[in-house]
């Protein structure tokens, strides 16, 4: 099994080419070459990409991994309201909107899990968009395809889990620039990033160390250092450990050997990539909803077929032969398990009420989702109010937003029980101020009677 690593830096852009499997995994090839501008160009992705194909004799090269520096990354600790990382990977750029020096459709982020005692917190690492797309599209050209984008902290775990490091560590790269993690159980609960001058005056490094240290008591954590560690932080961090370099690598390889190691240890970094997971997501809610949608319209047509049917026997005068006959004929193509039709109309009753019993247990009778968002949208108040989020799940909807003021919220809800009318209760789960103080978040639930509670 080959595996491709790529990293990114200031003034660099590196290579590594893993081959084989499990414990007999070699270096193959690794390339480098200097930026002819700041991290790098389609020149650079091109050149790299054909010294890579030279070191590796010509074989066949597989989808690359490539890792992002610090000075291109941008960290926030966000709580969600769901535990499942899966599902906060849907819905948590709405809490970096705002809060990061990018425009709202820059952002290209992803999450790590926090610490499994505290369910909901996860550590955000976004990019700038249009610098993931240019330089994944880069390589591409170049006849290297592009697997995913992680950043250098990702590399960092997985070179933490190649060297055998226990679950809860602090862990410091020093790679091109400076980056600390603090894990615990498998999750992240903290992490800094530091440009490479920090390290003449360490203090604001020792400080932030010795806060991530510290468990309890007097107890701490053991601290792993990778890459090449100035001799004065190593120093003056207690019990450190500085991990060498794996055989045949030099320290500047290594947040592309790291990224190499991605697809060989899937575990570790939960999926993270921000070129791929979230769109992934998104993708398989939507196959389920047109799932919903084709089952409607299966049990739809059946109903308008049988209807069709009931209308023929309703026939008058003159035609009523031919339309028994007709009747009996469409029957019988229309439902082929009732094998002695007899009373044409009664039995076609019967199947209708079948039909709709079927219907109803398996949750299809119930409006269309875009019939559900039609009515949501037609419901919203004048004022400054946004619908952020929508789900909707056989007769049940959920809406999430921002409203400037609490009175639009149960504005919305008023509306959107006029809307449904009496066969549906319209409640605000949630109404509480965001962390930016400046509107008020909002989650409504829309379902029907007597499926309350349902699961």
């Amino acid at each position: 099994m080959l595996s491709i690593g790529i990293s990114i830096s200031r003034n660099r852009i590196d290579a590594v080419a893993l081959d084989g499997t499990g414990s007999a995994v070699r270096v193959a090839a690794t390339a480098g070459r200097a930026c002819t501008e700041p991290f790098g160009d389609a020149q650079d992705a091109a050149a790299l990409a054909e010294q890579l194909r030279a070191a590796l004799g010509g074989v066949a090269v597989p989808a690359a991994v490539i890792t992002l520096p610090p000075p291109l990354t941008y960290l926030r600790p966000v709580t969600l309201p769901v535990a499942d990382l899966e599902r906060a990977r849907t819905i948590h750029l709405a809490e970096l909107e705002g809060s990061l020096p990018l425009e709202d459709g820059e952002i290209l982020s992803d999450l790590l899990p926090g610490s499994p005692g505290a369910p909901g917190t996860f550590l955000a690492i976004a990019a700038r968009r249009s610098f993931v797309e240019r330089t994944a599209g880069a390589f591409r050209d170049a006849g290297l395809p592009v697997d995913r984008v992680v950043t250098d902290h990702i590399a960092l775990l997985h070179l933490a889990s190649r060297a055998g490091a226990p679950r809860d560590a602090l862990l410091l790269g020093a790679f091109h620039d400076l980056l600390m993690l603090r894990t615990s159980g498998g999750g992240v609960t903290a992490a800094r990033q530091f440009p490479a001058a920090l390290a003449d005056a360490p203090e604001e490094i020792l400080s932030a160390a010795r806060e991530a240290t510290e468990s309890g008591g007097d107890a701490r954590v053991p601290v792993l250092l990778f890459g090449n560690p100035p001799a004065l932080l190593a120093e003056r961090i207690p019990g450190a450990t500085v991990v060498p370099a794996p055989e045949g690598i030099e320290p500047a390889f290594l947040p592309a050997f790291g990224a190499a190691l991605v697809p060989r240890q899937p575990g570790v970094s939960a999926g993270f990539s921000l070129r791929t997971s979230a769109e992934a997501v998104a993708e398989k809610e939507r196959e389920r909803r047109r799932l919903l949608v084709s089952s409607i319209a299966a049990g739809t047509a059946i109903l308008l077929a049988v209807g069709a049917l009931e209308f023929a026997v309703w026939a008058e005068g003159r035609k009523a032969t031919v339309a028994r006959a007709l009747v009996r004929k469409e029957f019988t193509e229309a439902a082929p398990d009732v094998r002695n039709v007899v009373q044409a109309a009664a039995q076609i009753r019967e199947k209708v009420a079948s039909v709709r019993r079927q219907q109803k247990e398996l949750g299809t009778d119930v409006p269309a989702p875009s019939e559900f968002l039609m009515r949501a949208s037609q419901a919203l108040p004048k004022g400054e109010i946004a619908v952020r989020e929508a789900s909707v799940e056989g007769a049940r909807m959920r809406l999430g937003g921002d409203a400037g003021e609490a009175g639009l919220v149960e504005g919305y809800r008023a509306a959107l029980a006029g809307v449904f009318g009496s066969a549906y209760s319209v409640t605000v789960q949630e109404s509480t101020g965001s962390a930016r103080g400046s509107s008020v978040r909002f989650t409504i639930l829309v379902e029907r009677k007597g499926d309350a509670g349902a699961s």
